[in-house]
């Protein structure tokens, strides 16, 4: 058995329990971002008065909240051994730089719609932060497939020299 974060077959995969909490955090935010979108522009206009905000918006962005401090330490976790050693090896380089920048405009966009007071800019914040998130998910997605067909590229080209010996 190997050790978790250790290199396989010249690919660095992620060990099971640092898998489970990237997965399970980056589900959460999705949901609970989810959540708050049809709070807000779905169930909000069924309340009738649309200036008044959803109960359930608040709970949800409190839910978002908590999944992204459990997103950004697992995340940050990535930093010195998965990705670096990714990127010193060439190893699925485009989907993971596409991660990392999304990862950037996810953290500068929550950061703006917390500390912006402009209502203008904050609404452009706004959907602009959903609108990567959203994006985000399909982008964790591509990468975790890219990895596995490396990761198999890799095994079959392993075993191919094994017997060539």
């Amino acid at each position: 058995m190997r050790s978790p974060g250790r290199p396989t077959h010249g690919v660095r995969q992620l060990g099971p329990r640092h898998r489970i909490a990237i997965y399970l955090s980056g589900a959460l935010l999705l949901v609970s971002g989810a959540g708050w979108l049809v709070a807000r522009y779905v169930l909000r206009a069924s309340t009738g008065d649309p200036d008044l905000p959803h109960p359930s918006e608040l709970w949800w962005l409190r839910l978002h909240g908590a999944a992204v401090i459990g997103f950004l330490v697992a995340f940050g976790g990535l930093l010195p051994g998965h990705v670096l050693y990714g990127w010193r090896h060439h190893f699925n380089r485009g989907s993971g730089a596409t991660l990392l920048g999304v990862a950037f405009a996810l953290a500068l966009t929550g950061y703006g719609l917390y500390y912006v007071g402009d209502d203008r800019w904050r609404a452009t914040i706004s959907v602009s932060h959903w609108v990567v998130g959203l994006v985000a998910a399909a982008g964790l997605l591509w990468h975790v497939i890219a990895g596995r067909r490396l990761l198999r590229r890799s095994r079959a080209d392993e075993s191919t020299r094994g017997h060539r010996r």
